[in-house]
């Protein structure tokens, strides 16, 4: 009988372990995609040359993939025609299965 019990508290932190690592697969499979996502948005806005239309189509498409973005615009060197933006992803980070729940951000650079 005392066999048994060990055994079955064995497989018991076995499962909750498999179930962990699982979601933890999730969990990093999310950050990725919020990545590939942002340097989505970086390419999109550099090739429309920092284009405002183009910046809140990004934007809107961001809210509906879940994420919000941030784009802020900046000169430099005293000339308008050196510009860059700096891109803020926040996403959100959750582990169900610790009850973790976080928003992250990712930044960027648009040149």
């Amino acid at each position: 009988m005392k066999y048994i019990i060990e055994v079955f508290s064995v497989m018991l932190v076995l499962v909750f372990n498999l179930l962990l690592c699982i979601s933890m697969l999730g969990v990093s499979a999310d950050v990725a995609a919020a990545k590939e996502f942002k340097a989505a948005m970086i390419a999109e806005i550099e090739n429309s040359d920092f284009n405002p239309y183009v910046i809140d189509g990004c934007k809107a498409q961001a809210g509906t993939e879940g994420y919000e973005l941030e784009v802020q615009s900046y000169t430099y060197g005293g000339q308008s025609d050196r510009r860059i933006a700096g891109i803020n992803l926040y996403y959100r980070y959750r582990i169900p299965l610790l009850g973790v729940s976080q928003q992250r951000v990712t930044r960027g650079i648009a040149r």
